[in-house]
């Protein structure tokens, strides 16, 4: 794997390398690699999740440790996570960007007065930091009353450039900014890193000159972000390399960027922009924009109270045509194209005029332009779909209904190749890439496009049973079959009976959970475990994930079941570490509810790619994802084992309704096909006789040297290989003797050429085996070491 991605590094040329890596196949070290083969390329990550950079970070870190090359690394999050004065703003974008306009005021006016009075000189620079007055005056300003952010205002400096006022990076931001790269800085560090320095310009900074830079999704595959990203942090496209992780997500997130949506708020709040600019866009000599405006946001707003009257709650394809014609037709001369450009004319000019006066708000003005833009997609585009569909809300007594259009992106293709055509090189890795092919085939619109490598799983295949129900089926013709749904009551019965430990079951839809829901609490309750159910609001799965997960735990006296959806929020990105899971069933084949619109996807891809080909991509690859991603939940690390159960017939069939062709081949061929009484037998036997295999404890460091011919050497660092359970004979030994102590420590114990670095030490134990023995641990970052401490009160 290592030496292929070099290769595709050296090679350039835009080519492409998909890897389908399982988890634990150590798929981030091919960071190294790309590395080692860059030459004076920047390596862009891009991550689907804010969770994901302190992998990379680590990543680094373990080649630092491990080798004499010290790369530097910057990542860059978004301003919801990061800006120090978040919790004041409804949107914290617009809120931003109006403090740093009123900011940049701030300082410019400063600069004046102090070349007043200091003189002016090709060489003056005002340094707000060194301004105790102004710090003084903005120290007690209170949410709402801000004039200006104070931590943008310290990363930021005036100076000359031939005589016009100009701003850049403060020194100290710049301090702060490198030692980001430097130090790597994690996420939850970073607050206290920048201290009074905006945490989002430090990120910035960082990524000048850093080997690496971490970016999400967005940042790369939407033009207008990429763009400008590109330009800030002083990245070129073709001295860039592409490393895209958890690349099966990328399909959903093009398509999302490719698409627009309107609700109707928006469009009455545009005719509220339209009203109160009038006199300001008739001064600015606007009179034809704003005639358009007042033409057209009325049409738009009736066309949707027109979809009010009918209620329409599923979504719909809508005619874009009759659409086009009913919000421009009362025009004497038909110019669509003219009169969006006037639309979004009028938008830009009240956008700056709220700049001006430091208002924040979205200019909806620019949503409606955009999406008729857009609307021009589908009238001659197919892969490009018009929707419409209605929400009723209530709200105390009262009954809101409100009609949303969307232009639906269908096919990513050309957005990936259009950036991926950019970029030096690209490597996509995915521990669901299954079969890699068809994912080559849904980014590229060919199969020659991408070099494929399939790695094998590397877990000892003892420590998993995979069972797959032979007669058991969600099939739409059956799911209400009374033998149907006895079989699959008895699948659910020997899975959370019989697998001790949490446990978790998807469903292929919140209506099938629904359907199950009092059946698995009656055997949830039978075999003495706890029912957590996935919530609707993405606010509550955290508080339901700790209490799941403290179910877990051996010390606790109910284990639970977690009754959740495939897809759903909380089947793929959540670590289920240790004991917080034994084992996954899969209800059903997670396909996606058969309407209209799915048709309309299935039929576009049937004519680009072919009935067959057309149709698992459209419909049964995503399904088929949604599957694997929820399974490998349970096995995160190689020690762990536990049950996998797909509980549907067509997982075992090949050809025809099966799938079995799709599932990775060592799921296809470790699996045991049987009906919901055999799995009973099946698992109590697993359990009975099941030994975890003894996972020998290894570093994972890489070192990677250059050979004379620019070859990669691949050189795994053995330090020892040391059983878990005599480091934990250690660690107890040691907490016995000890209130406090750092788990480097426990190096002490160890043979010199056994000790291993407090990095690896963190990997090893887990929150539980901490638990188990009374204590507890933190990462200290400024020491770099894992403290360790006697829980208060515990008698373990």
């Amino acid at each position: 794997m290592l030496e292929a991605a070099a290769e595709i590094v050296r090679t350039g040329a835009h080519s492409v390398f998909m890897v389908d890596a399982p988890t634990g196949s150590g798929k981030t070290s091919i960071l190294s690699a790309l590395l080692s083969a860059r030459d004076d390329k920047q390596i862009v990550v891009v991550l689907r999740t804010v969770s994901q950079v302190s992998i990379y970070l680590d990543e680094i870190k373990k080649i630092r440790l491990n080798t004499n090359k010290r790369p530097r690394v910057a990542y860059l999050v978004g301003k919801a996570k990061t800006c120090r004065l978040r919790d004041e703003m409804d949107s914290v974008y617009l809120g931003c960007d109006v403090l740093k306009i009123m900011t940049r005021q701030l300082l410019e006016s400063r600069m004046k007065e102090y070349m007043y009075l200091a003189g002016r000189s090709p060489d003056t620079v005002y340094d707000p930091s060194k301004d105790d007055s102004l710090l003084e005056s903005i120290m007690d300003e209170k949410e709402g009353e801000r004039s200006c952010c104070p931590y943008y205002l310290l990363s930021r400096e005036a100076y000359l450039l031939d005589g016009e006022i100009k701003f850049r990076s403060s020194r100290k931001a710049q301090e702060v900014g490198r030692a980001i790269g430097d130090n790597i800085i994690h996420l939850d560090e970073l607050d206290e890193h920048c201290g009074d320095v905006c945490p989002y310009e430090a990120m910035a900074i960082s990524a000048e000159g850093a080997d690496v830079v971490i970016l999400n999704y967005n940042h790369v595959f939407d033009d207008t972000y990429r763009d400008a990203m590109y330009n800030w942090l002083g990245l070129e496209p073709e001295k860039t390399i592409l490393l895209v992780d958890e690349a099966h997500n990328l399909g959903d997130t093009v398509r999302a960027v490719n698409s627009d949506v309107l609700p109707q708020f928006s469009v009455k709040k545009a005719i509220k922009e339209v009203e109160s600019s009038r006199m300001k866009a008739r001064k600015a000599g606007l009179n034809q924009s704003l005639a358009v405006a007042e033409q057209i946001l009325p049409r738009i707003m009736k066309f949707m109270e027109k979809m009010n009257e009918k209620g329409t709650s599923s979504e719909e394809w809508f005619d874009p045509h009759m659409f086009s014609d009913f919000v421009f037709g009362e025009s004497l001369v038909r110019e669509d194209e003219r009169m969006v450009a006037e639309l979004m004319n009028l938008g830009d000019v009240i956008a700056r005029q709220k700049e001006k006066g430091s208002e924040y708000s979205e200019i909806h003005l620019q949503k409606v332009g955009d999406f008729l833009f857009m609307l021009n997609f589908a009238k001659s585009d197919e892969a490009y779909v018009p929707l419409k569909y209605t929400d009723k809300r209530q709200v105390g007594g009262n009954t809101y209904t409100s009609t949303t259009l969307e232009i639906r992106n269908l096919d990513p293709s050309l957005q990936i190749e259009s950036v991926v055509g950019q970029h030096h090189a690209t490597v996509m890795i995915s521990g669901t890439f299954s079969p890699p092919e068809a994912y080559e085939l849904y980014y590229f619109a060919n199969n020659d496009r991408a070099t494929i490598i399939t790695l094998p799983n590397q877990f000892p295949p003892g420590n998993r049973l995979v069972l797959t129900a032979s007669r058991a089926t969600t099939q739409s013709s059956l799911r209400d079959d009374r033998d149907n749904v006895t079989e699959i009551q008895q699948h659910l019965e020997a899975f959370i009976i019989k697998v001790p430990g949490n446990v978790v079951v998807y469903f292929t839809s919140y209506n099938l959970l629904n359907q199950y829901i009092d059946i698995c609490t009656t055997i949830a309750k039978a075999a003495g475990k706890q029912v957590y159910l996935e919530p609707r609001d993405s606010k509550e799965v955290s508080p339901v994930l700790a209490r799941f997960f403290q179910a877990g735990l051996k010390s606790a006296t109910k284990p639970g079941v977690l009754l959740a959806v495939a897809g759903g929020k909380m089947s793929e990105g959540i670590d289920y570490r240790g004991e917080a899971l034994k084992g996954a069933m899969v209800v059903g084949l997670p396909l996606m509810a058969y309407t209209e619109i799915q048709k309309t996807v299935n039929e576009y891809y049937k004519g680009k790619y072919g009935k067959k080909q057309g149709m698992f991509i459209a419909y049964t690859l995503p399904a088929m994802n949604r599957a694997l991603q929820a399974l490998g939940r349970v096995h995160r690390a190689a020690d762990e084992d536990g049950v996998l159960v797909l509980c549907d017939s067509r997982f075992a069939i090949k050809g025809g309704m099966g799938v079995s062709e799709y599932l990775p081949e060592w799921m296809d061929r470790e699996m045991k096909v049987c009906s919901g009484m055999e799995s009973a037998q099946l698992i109590t036997e697993w359990v009975k006789h099941h030994k975890p295999a003894d996972v020998p404890v290894e570093t994972k460091g890489l070192l990677i040297s250059e050979s004379e011919n620019n070859e990669v050497q691949e050189v795994v660092l053995q330090i020892g290989k040391i059983e878990k359970t005599r480091l934990l004979n250690i660690l107890a030994k040691i907490a016995r003797s000890k209130e406090k102590f750092y788990l480097g420590t426990i190096n002490n114990q160890l043979k010199k050429e056994d000790r291993l670095d407090s990095g690896q030490l963190n990997e090893i134990f887990t929150d539980e085996d901490f638990y188990r023995l009374g204590l507890e641990a933190c990462y200290v970052p400024s020491i770099g070491e894992v403290e360790v401490k006697r829980i208060r009160n515990n008698d373990k």
